[in-house]
């Protein structure tokens, strides 16, 4: 594609061009733009002089990597400059090797734009990554009685002639508790109509004393709902039948959110920091969400105005920024909300494109971080109806959101676990999706992993990086300390190979530039092992404060659940090896797939549900750990790796 070309403004327009008499006009700086060119998509970007290629590249949607939100600290956003440019910046010479700098990479949050620029990215911005899609998991038997309801309602000749209002001729043939029944103006708007269309047989659609809608009478089957995940990372979306609680289709997409930041806190910071930036999150959130439920329903041939209802669960602050509330509160102690509720509302007005009557609930949450999703895990482990047995679930990510008993008593706490379990903050880490090492071990001496999508890989996940250190502190590499060193015995000579020095600290290589997907060798770094020792301590020593809270100990503990990304692909064997976990019998643990969707249709499907989650909300005891003395001593007793092999 050649360069655009931009019109010069004719000589005799530049004559007649005069200054305005009278009195002086403040002189405006003239703006100049550069070209950028974006390869391998041959793209063409006209952008302000000065500005940075990761600014010029947010614009415009196309995909980069990155955790900080540009804040020039992962040393994740790496594009190649074709074209010759001056030294690296300070941040460039500390986050990329020799190597990279020679071979023209840079980081696209600290390159200015002061000129025409060619950059080539790894990817295509028109590519489709695959992701890792969660299974459901268990769901415990429900009664079903969903929250909206449908009933085959048929007016009698006799009141047709009464004179009476349309609605009131519906509420006299109605069972007693719609005997009140309520309209909506839309729903009065078309009534008259529906209601000769159908010759005043139809199907009612029910909502907490509202008729929402009066349709045919074969629509009577057409009853489903909408059941949003709205993780930090990965949005997943579910289409539910509502006469069998069955899931008919399912899409999982990346968070558009994601490129301002891979945690919650980069994102509250740029709140923070720029004047729409709520509302610029709430757009971003609602477009995938409406982007989710078009694919959701091409799925099942439906249109947006046959669902009439939609469940929402995430973490406090997604929660918030569903809603645009402002979640700057929870970004520093006491960590407040604005709301901790369940919430009602129409859909329409978070900017969902259902119904227009289409009602949405957002799950309750506990605090800044318990969330709605964590409330409809401790549903979906059945923990809240369960009176004898001790049941202890987390939900590992950024937060490590923890939950610990039954229906007598349970107790939460959230962990700052850090990024480093959803792979950002790992110099090689990244979520889960395609081309990422998802699993390590060895077999026969040599080390050997699994790839999402099995494609030559990018990276490492979290339950990738779980994997590899259990078989670095099996084998010896690493030290209970977590220091990577060259063992003196019981490790393969092949992986003894693989441990390179660099500036004065030993690196292990997991893939080399010939094996990886970018041509760049994949190393796990002395500093990526600190930062897993950091998030496991973190998550270790929050089971051990819920523990000692409630007069627990390891084997009073029945079940132990495990829900979210990291926890349902993991193998619990790797995290009791580098205790993340307690040493519990293997047989107790169980992954729970995607708990969060699995509690919302919960919530959809049976109101009681709808119920217990608010009433959990009040019942819930939770623990903050960032103020308890004790914290830090549980803390560093964590730190270090357990010394006892497993296998």
């Amino acid at each position: 594609m050649e360069k655009p070309q931009v019109e010069a403004m004719p000589e005799e327009k530049l004559k007649k061009h005069k200054p305005r008499l009278g009195a002086p006009s403040f002189k405006k700086t003239k703006k100049s733009y550069v070209w950028l060119n974006v390869m391998p998509d041959d793209l063409w970007l006209k952008v302000r002089e000065g500005a940075t290629i990761y600014e010029a590249l947010q614009k415009e949607d196309v995909e980069l990597g990155g955790d900080c939100g540009g804040l020039g600290k992962c040393g994740k956003c790496k594009v190649k400059v074709l074209t010759s440019m001056g030294p690296p910046s300070e941040a460039e010479e500390e986050l990329l090797d020799e190597e990279e700098l020679q071979q023209g990479i840079r980081l696209a949050c600290r390159t200015a734009i002061d000129r025409d620029l060619d950059i080539h990215t790894d990817e295509s911005s028109f590519d489709i990554d695959y992701l890792q899609i969660l299974n459901t998991g268990h769901r415990p038997l429900l009664h079903p009685w969903p929250l909206i309801t449908k009933r085959l309602i048929t007016l009698p000749p006799d009141l047709q002639d009464e004179g009476l209002s349309d609605l009131d001729r519906i509420k006299l043939v109605m069972v007693p508790e719609y005997q009140d029944i309520k309209a909506p103006l839309y729903c009065l708007r078309t009534l008259p109509q529906r209601l000769k269309v159908t010759e005043y047989s139809g199907a009612a659609v029910l909502h907490e004393g509202n008729l929402l809608a009066w349709q045919n009478q074969d629509e009577i089957d057409c009853y489903y709902g909408l059941v949003f995940d709205i993780g930090t990372s990965t949005l997943v979306g579910k289409l539910i039948n509502l006469i069998d609680g069955s899931e008919v289709a399912v899409v999982s997409s990346l968070n558009s959110q994601m490129r301002y930041g891979a945690n919650v806190i980069s994102r509250l910071e740029y709140i923070k920091n720029h004047k729409h930036g709520l509302e610029s999150f709430h757009n971003l959130i609602i477009k995938d969400l409406n982007r989710i439920t078009m694919r959701l329903l091409r799925t099942a041939e439906l249109e947006p105005q046959d669902v009439f209802i939609a469940v929402a669960a995430g973490n406090t602050t997604m929660q918030h920024l569903l809603l645009t509330l402002d979640p700057s509160g929870i970004a520093e102690a006491p960590f407040s909300p604005v709301l901790t509720d369940g919430l009602v509302l129409k859909a329409k007005d978070a900017g969902l494109t259902l119904h227009p009557e289409a009602i949405l609930y957002v799950m309750p949450t506990k605090s800044g971080y318990i969330g709605g999703d964590l409330i409809s895990v401790i549903l979906a482990s059945g923990a809240s109806e369960q009176e004898d047995e001790i049941i202890l679930g987390m939900d590992l990510g950024t937060n490590g959101e923890i939950f610990l008993g039954n229906r007598k008593q349970i107790m939460t706490c959230s962990a700052a676990a850090g990024p480093a379990l959803e792979g950002s903050s790992v110099s090689n880490g990244m979520i889960a999706k395609a081309g990422a090492i998802e699993g390590v071990y060895l077999e026969d001496g040599e080390l050997r992993y699994q790839i999402i999508g099995n494609i030559k890989p990018r990276g490492l996940c979290g339950s990738g990086l779980v994997d590899l250190v259990a078989v670095l502190v099996n084998s010896g590499i690493i030290d209970y300390q977590g220091l990577i060193q060259r063992p003196r015995k019981r490790a393969p000579g092949s992986l003894k190979s693989r441990i390179m020095k660099h500036a004065g600290v030993y690196d292990f290589l997991v893939a080399s530039a010939e094996e990886s997907y970018s041509g760049r060798p994949i190393y796990l770094t002395q500093k990526d092992v600190r930062e897993l020792q950091l998030a496991k301590g973190a998550v270790a020593a929050g089971i051990d404060i819920l523990m000692n809270e409630m007069g627990l100990h390891i084997d009073d503990i029945d079940h132990v659940y495990l829900a979210g990304a990291l926890c349902n692909y993991v193998d619990p064997l790797s995290a009791m090896r580098i205790g993340l976990l307690p040493r519990f019998d293997p047989g107790i643990v169980t992954s729970l797939g995607n708990a969060a969707s699995t509690g919302a249709s919960m919530v959809l499907l049976s109101r009681n549900y709808w119920q217990m989650a608010n009433e959990l909300s009040d019942f819930i005891e939770h623990i903050e750990l960032s103020s308890r003395l004790d914290f830090d001593q549980y803390f560093v007793e964590h730190m270090d790796f357990p010394k006892e092999t497993m296998w």
